[in-house]
């Protein structure tokens, strides 16, 4: 199912306020995710938009997903959502300098702790937000044994 006029616009603001790589004459090197995934940012960007057109049947296998994996789901989720806060942080929030700063800060959002460094960005904010909403259930799921 195709995004509707106001969904698009609403992803393309929230694109919006992600901060985009200078071109550079050089090549840089892989950065972790691209180690990782094998995947440029632009790639996943490109894969993320890709998912979100066809929300409901990837609701579907990410949930089929969560509850065969329940450990590996967990620490996916957090890690990609890290990735995200940390780019949409960085070089704006001086708190949080790394992606360990933004897998620390999300892994508190989690447990329902409180940190002492907390996200600016409209973006961050969102991402944020949605760890503190579907974390704590996958890491409860994770750690359940029926």
């Amino acid at each position: 199912m195709p995004l509707t006029p106001e969904q698009n616009q609403a992803l393309n603001e929230l694109l919006r306020h992600v901060p985009k790589q200078a071109a550079q004459s050089a090549p840089t090197p892989p950065g972790w995710l691209q180690t990782w995934l094998g995947l440029s940012d632009e790639q996943v960007q490109s894969r993320l938009l890709s998912l979100i057109t066809h929300k409901d049947k990837v609701e579907g296998l990410f949930l089929d997903w969560v509850e065969k994996n329940p450990m590996d789901s967990t620490f996916m989720f957090l890690g990609a959502a890290a990735a995200a806060l940390y780019r949409a942080e960085k070089e704006i929030n001086p708190a949080i300098n790394s992606f360990t700063d933004a897998f620390f800060y999300l892994s508190i959002c989690v447990s329902g702790g409180s940190a002492n460094l907390s996200a600016m960005t409209p973006t961050g904010k969102a991402i944020a937000s949605l760890v503190m909403t579907i974390g704590p259930a996958m890491t409860a799921k994770s750690l359940d044994r029926k």
